[in-house]
């Protein structure tokens, strides 16, 4: 599971990266925004099952943090993309997203166990018999 937030994390960066220069031409804006809008909408599944993996006995909670942290995040890069757009540089706006989803990648690499790590014991899955 950590392997696939990474893989959408680094396909957000590199769409995001690219959306300056994809903008200058219709197809390749639509195309852009097209898998923009697919690679966001992976985040959701395989975030929410990392959260539950690790929740321990509070699952709810764990939800209900992890629901308000992608709406905190949405508010802070609107705010961010406003401030770019009110300096004039709407075309640059995906490249500062871009540095954002750089920096969740990064994330993934501090809290997320490298792919072949065990699993301490006891640490089942919610839903799973011990």
């Amino acid at each position: 599971m950590s392997a696939t937030v990474r893989g959408v994390f680094g396909g957000l960066t590199g769409v995001l990266a690219a959306m300056p220069f994809a903008a200058a031409w219709k197809p390749t804006a639509v195309l852009a925004v097209l898998v923009l809008g697919l690679l966001a909408t992976a985040t959701i599944a395989p975030l929410q099952g990392l959260i539950l993996r690790h929740a321990g006995s509070a699952p709810t909670l764990a939800v209900a943090v992890n629901v308000a942290a992608f709406n905190l995040g949405a508010a802070a890069g609107s705010a961010l993309g406003g401030v770019i757009v009110a300096a004039g540089a709407l075309r640059w706006t995906g490249l500062s997203g871009a540095v954002l989803s750089l920096g969740g990648l990064a994330l993934t690499y501090l809290v997320l166990p490298r792919a072949g790590t065990a699993r301490p014991t006891g640490d089942a899955p919610v839903g799973t018999a011990v």
